[in-house]
């Protein structure tokens, strides 16, 4: 029996969605094959990965333009239009999308008739790696030297690439870069096939989407694969369907069928969605852009359930090359078009201060409702997961810590490597969960008594910082490119210069919108929203 796979049912939409490159066409040989250069392919990679870095889809500005124009809530309204009018900025191509520029990942469908020198990965990976240092993307990739020791490669490689046979005589191709936000909001469990039941399912879907909190970048798009017939082809099929490479798929299925996708399970993930109060991060409705529920076949004893997201920096781009040239999906080229006339405001927002001893600071920012909306200027010190590994260090060793943890706040952040002539790269926040382990060793010191990140705390962490007087403010993630050119005055490496972009780094900042999450007596504003009861 014949039967169709997933990848034959990709999404690769419409003919005028795509760009001929000025790249040679594939030459032509007998029996109706096509041979494909490598320095096409390398050459396509490089201009993708530079595409993605600066531009996002124009469906997704288009999402964001909607939320910004919806008066239901001011705080939604405000971070969409942050959030568009940092496209604006990336898409001019300095200042990439997100400080994040993510892992390099391809999927390809290699046809039948389709000829290469056999080093496809290769060609793709030396194009990948061409566009992250030409671009000075971020380089965010560890190499094992050890079981327990790393380096940074300096160059973002290796490529990620999964590449499989298909018909025809066209080579596909999406191209995506996934920051590690979004990466780490992904859950795969192997559920009792009971879970069919219908409510113990919705049960389920609403304790994964509660959970995933602001850290990973909303507003998302939302994934839910239920099925597969291993938990590898669940997660890839999450991969694709966070990519809406599956948004073709029947609502229906028969015994010729693989998979289905589930549009009634899909207003159901936005309803719950909306219903969080988490919003595009500040609070609000908008935790969710869209959503895909996909059904796959799976073996009687297993029920795979994988969730994941795409963050609102959604980089993504398919490619096509066939007999008639290589063509790349187009990118939105102005983003600000989608601005509405009159761009709302931070709904009561207070200027702070930075500059002042940190224990005044903390009493100030302590004292205030979770929830309450902050323009931040002055001093702040970057450091992120290496050098909060360092400072454990010190502390076990019983060494001092280093004086600047006592003097400003830190900002967990890695900018990207600025321009000639710019004060910074893209500057945005990483997420703060990482850093929970080590914030009962620094607070209690007296040290890292004002945070910056974005997301939410664990309850640890933010008991260590209502029990020592604390505070913890988020920022909006996926916002980067206008902080880095419109909210950083100065920044300049300061500690631990060998981390690269993990270095520590005193930065200067100017009304850069943020929010109180967590306050003097540990209260926790994403925490709040969870205990809240809701409609």
């Amino acid at each position: 029996m014949s039967r169709t796979t997933l990848d034959e049912t990709l999404d690769f939409g419409e003919s005028g969605d795509y760009e001929k490159l000025d790249l040679p066409s594939p030459r032509e040989e007998g029996g109706g094959r096509i041979r494909v250069d490598p320095a096409s392919l390398e050459a396509l990679a490089a201009r993708a990965f530079t595409d993605i870095a600066f531009k996002l889809p124009t469906e997704e500005a288009a999402a964001f333009g909607e939320i910004a124009a919806d008066e239901s809530s001011e705080a939604d309204r405000f971070v969409a239009c942050e959030l568009l009018r940092n496209a604006a900025i990336a898409a001019e191509g300095v200042y990439p999308l997100c400080q994040d520029t993510g892992t390099a990942l391809v999927f390809g469908w290699k046809g039948a008739l389709v000829d290469s020198d056999g080093d496809d990965e290769a060609a793709l990976e030396r194009g990948a790696a061409s566009a992250y240092t030409d671009r000075r993307l971020r380089a965010s990739q560890l190499l094992p030297i050890g079981f327990l020791d790393e380096k940074n490669t300096g160059d973002n490689t290796p490529l990620l690439a999964d590449i499989r046979a298909a018909k025809g005589r066209e080579y596909r191709f999406c191209f995506s870069a996934k920051g590690g936000g979004s990466a780490n909001r992904t859950s795969l469990t192997m559920e009792s096939p009971a879970l069919l039941d219908g409510p113990s399912l919705e049960a389920k879907i609403k304790d994964r989407i509660t959970s995933l909190g602001a850290s990973g970048c909303p507003p998302y798009r939302l994934a839910l694969i239920l099925g597969g017939q291993g938990p590898d082809e669940s997660l890839r099929a999450l991969a694709l369907a966070s990519l809406g490479l599956l948004d073709k798929l029947p609502e229906s299925s028969n015994r010729e069928g693989t998979a289905l996708r589930d549009r009634g399970w899909e207003e159901k993930m936005l309803a719950i969605a909306q219903d969080t109060g988490v919003g595009a991060q500040f609070g609000g409705l908008s935790l969710a852009l869209a959503a895909r529920a996909i059904r796959l076949p799976r073996h009687a004893a297993s029920l795979p359930l994988a969730m994941g997201v795409a963050c609102a920096a959604h980089r993504r781009a398919r490619a096509i090359v066939s007999a008639h040239g290589v063509f790349l999906e187009r990118m939105e080229a102005d983003p600000g078009r989608f601005l509405p006339a009159s761009s709302p405001i931070l709904p009561g927002a207070q200027r702070i201060n930075l500059d002042r001893p940190q224990r005044e600071l903390a009493r100030e920012l302590g004292s205030l409702e979770p929830g309450s909306f902050l323009l931040l200027s002055g001093t702040v010190v970057t450091a992120r997961d290496k050098a909060h590994a360092r400072f454990k260090t010190l502390i076990e060793s019983g060494k001092e810590l280093p004086h600047y943890l006592y003097e400003h706040p830190v900002f967990y952040a890695g900018p990207t490597e600025a321009a000639p002539g710019n004060a910074s790269g893209s500057f945005g926040p990483t997420t703060s969960g990482r850093m929970d382990v080590f914030m009962e060793a620094l607070v209690s010191r007296g040290a890292s008594l004002v945070s910056i990140a974005k997301g939410g705390r664990s309850e640890a962490a933010a008991a260590a910082i209502g029990e020592n007087g604390g505070a913890y403010l988020a920022c909006i993630g996926g916002a980067a490119a206008l902080a880095g050119r419109e909210h950083v005055l100065s920044s300049e490496v300061i500690d631990y210069p060998e981390l690269g972009m993990e270095a520590v780094r005193r930065v200067v900042l100017r009304e850069l919108p943020a929010m109180l999450v967590v306050d003097g007596k540990g209260r926790d504003f994403y925490a709040l929203l969870k205990a809240k009861p809701r409609a």
